[in-house]
């Protein structure tokens, strides 16, 4: 009864108000409301200007310079952007040009699906032959050179630390193989995020941690091509995507590998290595008390150093650790064997260790990327419904995949004799009557071997980097030429341990590689000499005698002489005939190439030489010299400061005697005096008693 009468009553209110909606002055009436005034007129809408206020003269002088200034720093950049192809000339990966001596960084997933040599377009139209040098599957990193040049136009690599979110990113490459006429694309967008983590394929390959997160628009193609800021500074390297899973279009998230990781192995890379990863050999998780070590190989160099199970981290490379996740993240941006300072708390005491990182092994072979997995005939969108049956999953995979569809042949395979080997002189650039590259069918070339991961993949090559890289050595020693000729110079020097002097040091350097050096420290003074054809060396009493090579050079005065020398000389010199790259090394703080000189012996001098200036390009510079690269090594190595002119040349004026992975400081030589010799006598080079 009570629900009829509720429903009843509704029906009620409900024909009340339909009919005041009708004739609302009859219904007021019927309850004695019609002397009420109800509103006659609409209310007034105010509507919102359609248009902004007009920009004033200086905010449209502001914008017109931000985009002067855009263009400018394009235009800058535009011809260091690579279409990379593989012999065939299909397919379509990006490179940037860095050293105008064809040096060019790209993605090791696109050498891995193109070889070890293939062809290269630019802006300039022209497309030239290029050979891969080295190339890091733990990052998907590469270095290929462009032959037939060597003044490339190049781009600078910025310092991707000092991105930040919400800049603006501008992404260069040759996007679904666009380029027809080499030109790239420019993408603009901001950089969503940073220090991202993207998990890789495979053991320990193509992991992309410390990464950039960019909104650009990134698409297949991309692959290997530059993240640059509007600076035109190259901040990241152009790798990874999500799409939609069936079109293969990017929705707006990218990843770029940052440049200051692409830094770190560019000495790996130039050495033709399979470069690794490094790890600590422990494993650490977040506890209460911080990031903590729970397992680790107690045979691992940190272990030996100190660290214990239960054992806190506090920093690593002076950047504090507040979670597990960070400490995996900025390990995965070092090659294996870079030294790393780790602090760490050890039952309450703090404590401090340098290390070399442990290399992390890789599956026998490098698997070609496969390609994305495609839609049935029946699950492809009919045109025009392509909103109504597409996915919405996103997927996050490598910008190029290679295409499993045959390509037409027009014109016959190249001999295998016509291929380019390192023994045969470069093809010339040229510039193809049609400059998109014609698709020819060749035989695809073999998976990049990981048998002999972290060594150098063709140490000839390897070779050549090196002699070019002492080249540039004496090339950034020489300064203004002077008119009076000199054969040699002579560098007077004291020794400092502690801000005192304890002993004296003469050195006589030649431009024709001879050198020689006496010291004195106490009662105990030492002569070593090379007179161009042999060594000799005089200690204390003794009488002068023949000695090796490697025996002069372990004295660390006399390994200085030679680094001197090689400053100066400007002959061939037979002892620079077997230098070998050895990769990336730090010395100084400073990242480095190391090189290694070799004696007949099997002993090695090292060398190691600056990478970048701080602009972001290539340079060299004379850091430090060492007969070892272990923290256990006995004989001290020698680091070089102050440079200052002398002649037409540029020479250290401190150098500092130092021992240890953290180069523990034991004396500093410091030179007082410098004079040129105009003519080096008969007998200057003798040791004699």
């Amino acid at each position: 009864m009570q629900s009829l009468y509720v429903d009843c009553w509704r029906k009620s209110i409900a024909v009340i108000a339909v009919a005041f909606t009708l004739y609302p002055s009859i219904v007021l009436a019927q309850f004695g409301l019609d002397d009420l005034k109800l509103p006659t007129k609409k209310p007034e809408v105010i509507k919102a200007p359609v248009t902004a206020a007009p920009l004033s003269r200086d905010e449209l002088l502001a914008v017109k310079q931000a985009e002067a200034a855009r263009i400018a720093a394009i235009q800058g950049i535009y011809g260091s952007v690579v279409a990379i192809y593989g012999n065939d000339r299909g397919g379509g990966g990006s490179g940037v040009l860095y050293d105008a001596h064809g040096f060019a960084i790209t993605n090791h997933h696109v050498v891995a699906a193109a070889g070890v040599e293939g062809w290269a377009g630019l802006a300039d139209g022209k497309l030239y032959r290029w050979r891969l040098l080295g190339s890091d599957p733990g990052g998907d990193v590469a270095i290929i050179q462009l032959l037939g040049r060597n003044d490339f136009p190049v781009a600078p690599l910025g310092n991707s630390d000092q991105v930040r979110v919400g800049q603006w990113a501008m992404a260069m490459g040759n996007p679904f193989v666009l380029a027809e006429d080499q030109r790239p694309t420019v993408t603009l967008g901001i950089v969503s995020g940073v220090k991202r983590f993207q998990p890789g394929e495979g053991m320990n390959q193509l992991v992309y941690g410390n990464c950039i997160q960019v909104d650009s628009s990134i698409n297949p193609g991309n692959s290997g091509g530059p993240l640059f800021n509007l600076l035109g500074q190259v901040i990241g390297i152009n790798g990874r995507g999500s799409f939609e899973e069936r079109g293969r279009v990017n929705v707006g998230l990218g990843y770029a590998i940052s440049s200051n990781q692409v830094k770190l192995f560019l000495p790996d890379l130039l050495a033709t290595k399979i470069a690794q990863h490094g790890t600590l050999d422990a494993i650490f998780g977040n506890r209460e008390q911080g990031v903590v070590c729970f397992t680790m190989n107690l045979d691992s160099p940190i272990a030996r150093k100190g660290l214990a199970l239960g054992d806190r981290i506090i920093s690593l490379e002076g950047e504090r650790i507040n979670d597990a996740n960070q400490l995996t993240n900025l390990l995965s941006t070092y090659p294996a064997g870079w030294p790393v300072t780790v602090v760490f708390d050890h039952e309450g005491t703090e404590k401090k260790a340098t290390v070399r990182l442990t290399p992390l092994p890789y599956e026998p072979i490098v698997k070609t990327p496969s390609p994305m997995p495609q839609p049935k005939d029946e699950e492809k969108p009919a045109p025009g419904e392509g909103e109504k049956t597409s996915s919405s999953r996103l997927t996050r995979a490598l910008l190029d995949e290679p295409s499993s569809e045959p390509k037409p042949a027009e014109e016959p395979a190249p001999k295998s004799d016509d291929k380019p080997s390192e023994e045969k002189k470069p093809e010339e650039p040229q510039a193809p009557s049609d400059p998109k590259p014609k698709i020819v069918e060749v035989p695809r070339q073999p998976p990049i071997p990981l048998s002999n991961a972290g060594k150098p993949r063709a140490p000839q090559i390897g070779s050549e980097v090196a002699k070019l890289l002492l080249q540039r050595l004496r090339d950034a020693a020489t300064s203004s030429p002077t008119s009076e000729p000199w054969e040699a110079i002579r560098l007077e020097s004291e020794i400092l341990e502690n801000g005192e002097v304890v002993g004296r040091e003469t050195m006589l350097i030649a431009r024709d590689g001879r050198s020689m050096v006496t010291y004195t420290r106490g009662l105990v003074s030492v002569t070593i000499a090379f007179d161009g054809k042999v060594y000799r060396m005089q200690s204390g009493a003794e009488a002068p005698r023949e000695v090796s090579f490697s025996r002069a050079f372990r004295d660390s005065h006399f390994a200085s002489s030679v680094a001197l020398a090689t400053l100066v000389n400007t002959s061939n010199d037979p002892r620079f005939e077997k230098v070998a790259h050895e990769g990336s090394d730090k010395a100084a703080a400073t990242l480095a190439h190391r090189l290694s000189i070799a004696a007949d012996d099997s002993e090695s001098l090292y060398f190691y030489l600056k990478v970048l200036a701080d602009n972001g390009t290539p340079t060299s510079g004379l850091l430090k010299t060492s007969v070892g690269t272990s923290d256990e090594e006995p004989i001290p190595s020698m680091l070089y400061r102050d440079e200052k002119a002398i002649a037409s040349v540029r020479l250290p004026h401190e150098r500092v005697l130092v021992r240890g992975l953290d180069e523990q400081v034991l004396a500093t030589i410091r030179t007082t005096s410098a004079e040129t010799v105009a003519k080096v006598e008969e007998g200057s080079f003798d040791v004699t008693p």
